[in-house]
């Protein structure tokens, strides 16, 4: 059975030794809104290192037409561009606008690309940040392990209780690791799947995952 995000919750109130509530309907008070907090600062660090199943693919970034500007999803977390079609970082994401670093502008009309209406020619990956129901349970264990571990710290700053849940996480991680390699079909010699070709031209492997 794929975990809740009630059971997250009362997982990391089982962590500090607090009783588990029966619904997450506001007003959450105490040491339960904080576990609630701390799980959705956990999901948006994790997400925010682009997975397969939150990273959306387009072949054509929408814009705003009287404005150029792009138009993008409120739960934008990061994009990601083919570093040979874009070369120099040209652009990049500020709140949820690209910005072109060449023409310095978000009006993407100026940036001498194919701009008709609201569509474009830019090519990219969207890393979104997906409601907890639509995580994959490799994902919301490990967000939740992480967590606890967080969670116990700031409710109680006891080493013990970090170190309880220390090695899980680390498992966890590796199990999300190894799920997202079978999911990209990964191999040595022509790398994962993805929309450059069938060769991921970035390497895989966000600082948070090495913390």
């Amino acid at each position: 059975m794929a975990t809740s995000k009630l059971s997250a919750v009362n997982t990391l109130l089982a962590i500090i030794g607090e009783a588990p509530i029966n619904s997450l309907n506001p007003p959450l008070t105490g040491d339960a809104s904080l576990a609630e907090r701390t799980l959705d600062e956990v999901s948006r660090e994790v997400q925010g290192a682009g997975w397969s199943w939150n990273t959306a693919i387009y072949d054509s970034i929408p814009l705003v037409a009287n404005t150029g500007q792009s138009n993008l999803p409120s739960n934008t977390l990061a994009v990601r561009f083919n570093p040979v079609s874009y070369p120099a970082q040209r652009f990049v994401l500020r709140g949820i606008r690209l910005f072109d670093r060449i023409k310095n502008t978000y009006d993407l009309r100026d940036s001498g690309l194919t701009a008709t209406g609201t569509t474009s020619n830019v090519v990219a990956e969207v890393i979104e940040e997906l409601d907890w129901d639509s995580i994959p349970e490799t994902g919301r264990r490990y967000i939740t392990i992480r967590a606890g571990r967080m969670f116990a710290n700031r409710a109680v700053t006891s080493a013990s209780l970090e170190s309880y849940t220390a090695d899980d996480e680390k498992k966890a991680l590796e199990t999300l690791k190894r799920t997202e390699d079978l999911g990209q079909n990964y191999n040595f010699i022509s790398g994962p799947d993805d929309l450059y070709g069938g060769r991921v031209l970035t390497t895989f492997g966000p600082d948070i995952l090495d913390r």
